[in-house]
């Protein structure tokens, strides 16, 4: 880091100045030289500048922790990216708000601006997980990155099923990257660091607390082309990314969930308050402009069916909450014995799934 850029991550690592006060100073000011070398008088005089964030940059001057964190993060492999660096990602480059530190462990790609993020509840129904599984799987298995918050629930799903078909993911904290949030997340954290990148804002060792995770969700919201919210009950974090996408002019798409559960009503408000309804990934995929390449992977892919076989998959297909073997024969008038040869072969060769309850779905 040249000298410019030390005293500019000097300045930004001093205080919580955020992007607007930031380009307040930098407006009176000209440089990151002249804001730390300026007297705290003329500092407060800005916009938004109190004394305790004055004296804090003006401290900085003094301080040697920009030369320390550096030096950690160059122990654990931890990049720093300042937002005037050409490895800045482009898809945060414009926002008002953007952060103007990321600490990145692993590497971005181009085509991960080119990705889906998905968010949910930490506490997840066995719907959720299907859910989720199910769309990012289909997103992953089409070399989509999938982008997650690395939070119990959803987000662990998402990043694991990406990790499953073999596709990068990327993780964007609400903590500092030394710090393994949840605990039971460190070793998932390494990995997708390996197979992706893991983000954050944060000074390394920074833990986090109810401020950090909104800052998150912001970033979370504007990397990715689209946002899609599997299950969320109100008042779950999930939504604030919701609400930052709309903010932003991003797609919001929301699976609709049980009416009568609490963990599906936050989902359902949004969808009531506008957000596209996600039914398929295909239906993603389409508004999306991914749909073509994916109708012949698809194609390309599918097995011979007898008449049989067609039928029984058809008739899962019609129902959108799946459907019991008993239940298929009864519908089919059939032995429940060949059905169940049946619903093997189509298991085996990976078009429908059984979920909790056997109940059998069409996977994508």
């Amino acid at each position: 880091m040249n000298k410019d850029n030390l005293r500019l991550f000097s300045l930004l690592l001093s205080a919580d100045i955020g992007a607007i006060r930031f380009f307040r100073l930098l407006e009176k000011f000209g440089n990151a030289e002249s804001i730390l070398k300026a007297d705290k008088k003329d500092i407060v005089s800005v916009e938004g500048i109190g004394p305790t964030i004055a004296k804090a940059i003006y401290d900085s001057s003094k301080s040697d922790e920009a030369e320390k964190e550096l030096e950690l993060a160059a122990k654990n492999n931890v990049k720093i990216v300042l937002y005037n660096d050409d490895m800045y990602p482009k898809s945060l480059r414009y926002f008002p708000d953007k952060p103007l530190i990321l600490y990145i462990k692993g590497d971005i790609s181009e085509k991960d601006f080119n990705s889906i993020s998905i968010v949910g509840s930490r506490k997840i129904s066995n719907y959720g997980k299907t859910v989720t599984a199910d769309f990012a799987s289909y997103f992953a298995k089409r070399n989509i990155t999938i982008v997650s918050g690395l939070a119990r629930g959803v987000d662990t799903l998402a990043h694991v099923t990406a990790l499953e078909n073999k596709s990068r993911t990327v993780a964007i904290l609400g903590n500092g990257l030394l710090v393994n949030y949840p605990h039971e997340n460190a070793k998932l954290q390494e990995i997708i660091a390996q197979n992706g990148a893991v983000i954050s804002e944060f000074p390394l060792k920074q833990k986090p607390d109810r401020g950090t995770f909104p800052r998150r969700n912001r970033i979370i919201a504007s990397f990715s082309k689209a946002t899609l919210l599997t299950e969320a009950a109100m008042g779950s974090g999930a939504l604030i990314t919701a609400k930052y996408c709309a903010d932003y002019g991003k797609d919001v798409f929301v699976v609709p969930g049980n009416i009568y559960s609490n963990m599906s009503k936050g989902a359902n408000n949004l969808i009531q308050n506008g957000a596209f309804i996600a039914l398929t990934p295909q239906n993603m995929a389409e508004h999306l402009n991914w749909l073509p390449k994916d109708k012949i992977a698809i194609t390309n892919t599918l097995p011979k069916l007898d008449k049989l076989e067609l039928d029984v998959l058809n008739l899962i297909e019609s129902d959108s909450a799946g459907l019991p073997p008993d239940l298929i024969a009864q519908k089919l008038n059939m032995d429940i014995s060949e059905i169940s040869t049946v619903i093997f072969n189509l298991e085996i060769s990976g078009l429908i799934k059984t979920t909790p309850g056997q109940i059998y779905i069409r996977t994508y």
